[in-house]
């Protein structure tokens, strides 16, 4: 009788708990990206400077993803596959030259056939309409990408703020009714490194050298270490910058008393390399610094303070993880069913589903500009294939750094090597058999010189 009282009060309780969730009003989605943002940098992530103090917050109410692969180091493939849950092997954007085919389907369009109002605010050259990104929002506003000073070494964040803001409240061109999709591209911790005041100075105050942040692609890797630092610090002050604005906005959030029933997402496209491997800015390497980002997710009604996820996620989950979360189906978005690796959806893991079992593993497959270096990265190691016969293994432990190789034949390393090749060898076979390869655009005039000026494309 005891075991039967035992089983009925957890229906009962299961029951409730479906009823509640029935009746609850749909939650809103704020996805924030921040481009250029390692996730070692931030306080939430263990670094020893106090960058983000809101954003550390939001990670201490909410979940916390250790390992977050992005698929490129470089924000156009990225954010296409943030918004779509497909990897550039799945929607071909991988050269400024491209953009996304119209029948490949977005996160925005499965919200808004959902009836969520919709709204982009990006601040980035690589974020503009013209690669097929606004299909699906009521409202995609790149003013601020038009401004190419903006763009480059002026400061964004707090307008951007602003026109989401205004946006919420209903002063803009179209007020959302609830629930909403809105998608947040920050630009600021993107170089130059530029931060203004307070911000210039604070994690660096005694500096009195001539390096200022700008115009990083001339250092070299003999930059004496003092100005190194200095160069860091600044990066560091645009992440401090970039989050105090963040601040502004979860307050308002806060006392409109949407933040609760808010399923807020604190991602980034990519990291930035500081020479830890010869190299600084990004799209060079497929090295940590460069693809592991932050992944924090915010959800009271689902989603228990301070939980900690260790294994390795991908920025393709992070839509189809989305869509769990507010309980939306599509069968549509995400990888084509014959991929060998699939996007995954890590809602059951960030509600504690007992059913769930554990995170299983999720292999990521990096790539630098157009493919041209591609690698295989799972929680035991990364393969990176320089061409078809040369590769290198690398162990991902934090404290290796990537700085050494694997090397020798003991048992451990061989069987490391042997599954990391057959995956890669999976995937590449896939690929080549079934690669998008997305429709060319004319790039217009004012991108191009955006593009230029940023140096990733050749006056």
């Amino acid at each position: 009788m005891r075991y039967m009282v035992a089983i009925l009060a957890v229906f009962s309780c299961l029951l409730v708990s479906a009823c509640q969730r029935e009746v609850r009003v749909a939650p809103s989605i704020l996805l924030i990206s921040i481009d250029s943002l390692r996730s070692d940098h931030l306080g939430s992530y263990g670094y020893f400077r106090d960058t983000s103090p809101n954003i550390d917050r939001v990670a201490a109410g909410g979940a916390r993803f250790v390992t977050a692969i992005a698929p490129a180091p470089w924000t156009l493939p990225s954010h296409v596959t943030m918004l779509t849950g497909r990897h550039p092997a799945a929607h071909g954007v991988s050269k400024e030259d491209r953009r996304l085919a119209e029948e490949i389907p977005t996160l925005a369009e499965v919200l808004q056939a959902r009836g969520y109002a919709t709204a982009a605010f990006v601040a980035g050259p690589y974020l503009r309409s013209d690669y097929g990104y606004a299909r699906g929002f009521d409202l995609y506003d790149e003013s601020l990408v038009e401004d190419g000073k903006a763009s480059h070494s002026g400061t964004t964040s707090p307008q951007l703020i602003k026109k989401v803001l205004d946006w919420l409240a209903g002063e803009g061109s179209a007020p959302p009714p609830r629930p909403f999709f809105a998608f947040l591209h920050l630009w600021d911790v993107h170089y130059d490194f530029s931060p203004p005041p307070p911000f210039d100075t604070m994690f660096d105050p005694t500096y009195e050298g001539v390096v200022d942040g700008t115009e990083i692609g001339l250092l070299t890797p003999s930059i004496a270490k003092r100005d190194l630092e200095q160069v860091v610090a600044l990066y560091d002050g645009e992440i401090r910058f970039t989050d105090q604005a963040l601040g502004v906005l979860f307050a308002k959030l806060r006392e409109g008393g949407l933040w609760e029933n808010t399923v807020v997402v604190i991602t980034a496209d990519h990291g930035e390399e500081f020479f830890e491997h010869g190299k600084i800015g990004h799209l060079f390497h497929i090295f940590d610094e460069a693809i592991q980002v932050p992944l924090i997710v915010h959800y009271p009604p689902e989603i228990e303070a301070g939980l900690v996820l260790e294994e390795q996620v991908r920025l393709m989950d992070i839509a189809p993880t989305i869509l769990g979360l507010v309980e939306v189906e599509s069968e549509a978005l995400g990888m084509p069913a014959e991929a060998p690796e699939q996007d995954r959806d890590l809602s059951p893991w960030l509600r504690g589903d007992l059913f769930a079992g554990r995170l299983p593993q999720l292999v990521s497959f990096p790539e630098t500009y157009g493919g041209g270096r591609v690698g295989v990265r799972m929680n035991e190691g990364k393969l990176i294939r320089h061409n078809r016969d040369y590769y290198e293994l690398y162990n991902v432990r934090p404290e290796a750094g990537e700085l050494e190789k694997e090397t020798g034949k003991s048992p451990e390393v061989i069987a490391v090597l042997a599954e990391l090749i057959e995956k890669e060898a999976a995937w590449n076979e896939w690929k080549e058999e079934g690669e998008v390869t997305a429709p060319l655009m004319d790039l217009p005039e004012s991108l191009q010189r955006q593009l230029e000026a940023l140096g990733y494309i050749d006056r």
